[in-house]
């Protein structure tokens, strides 16, 4: 195993983080998939732990967050538009 294996943040971060996230926007799996431009297999697979996001996906999830934390709290959640074309 080479020095950049092993200091790679392990896979179960990622996945409290999606789920919190998803669930914030009160969006199925399927439905937060397509936001994401990835398939449902993939969403189910980060919140179980068993394999993270890679670089373009958590750039997506990040710009959901900044979007979703940028919204007020007395404001009606809006849509979130879809971040696949990134």
């Amino acid at each position: 195993m080479d020095d950049a294996a092993r200091t790679e943040p392990p896979a179960v971060d990622a996945g409290p983080r999606v789920r919190r996230l998803r669930r914030r926007l009160g969006l199925t799996q399927g439905r937060f998939a397509e936001q994401l431009g990835v398939t449902l297999l993939t969403v189910h697979r980060w919140e179980a732990g068993k394999s993270r996001p890679q670089r373009l996906a958590l750039e997506r999830l990040a710009a959901l967050e900044r979007e979703l934390d940028a919204t007020p709290p007395a404001e009606t959640p809006r849509p979130v538009r879809s971040l696949a074309g990134l």
